[in-house]
Formats: structure tokens, C-alpha cells, sequence
């Protein structure tokens, strides 16, 4: 297995064996926040023009790759709690006639 997983976060705090939960409390909180900071930065240098206009074309493809990951994050965080919701809710049971023979 590589180090990079499909569930590795972009900071490395949580990387390897998914199904073992994060490393520490509030690690995903910590890569959410890189991901904002790289996201602002890149966001900065584009719109600011405070360096070359050579940095737009790394800049640009960096913002739109972290603001996707940080959707995906959103949906998978109301995915989870769409699902925690629902597993709250009471079942009903129903019941099925059974033929006659």
C-alpha cells in the first residue's frame, strides 16, 4: 500500500490505514484549514497581481483543485450526517400477508 491512499488528507495528518480513523482529534479540522489557507493564497496571487503574471498559470490550476477538494469534503460531511440522521429515525415494520396454501 502507498502512503497515499484515496482517503489521505492533503497535509499528511491522516494518511495510511483509513479504516483506522484519524491519527488525532481534529485532524481533519487542521487539513481543512491548510486547505483554506492555500486556497486564499492562490486566490491572492491571482487577483492581486503582487507578483509575475508566470505564477497565475500555477496559481490558478492550485485554487481550483483545493476548492474542489474542499467541496468534496462538504458533501462527504452531509453525506455523514444526512446518514447519522437517518439512522435515527424509528423504523416502522411491515408486515406481509402470507399466501394461503
Amino acid at each position: 500500500m502507498s502512503a497515499l491512499t484515496p482517503d489521505c488528507d492533503p497535509d499528511m495528518s491522516h494518511c495510511g490505514q483509513p479504516w483506522q480513523g484519524k491519527s488525532r482529534p481534529g485532524g481533519g479540522l487542521l487539513s481543512a484549514t491548510v486547505l483554506l489557507a492555500i486556497l486564499g493564497v492562490s486566490l491572492l496571487v491571482v487577483a492581486t497581481h503582487a507578483v509575475s503574471d508566470r505564477f497565475d498559470y500555477v496559481a490558478a490550476p492550485i485554487a481550483v483543485l483545493t476548492a474542489i477538494l474542499l467541496v468534496r469534503r462538504g458533501v462527504r460531511l452531509a453525506v455523514h450526517a444526512a446518514s447519522a440522521v437517518a439512522g435515527r429515525m424509528p423504523t416502522v415494520a411491515v408486515r406481509r400477508s402470507q399466501p394461503v396454501s
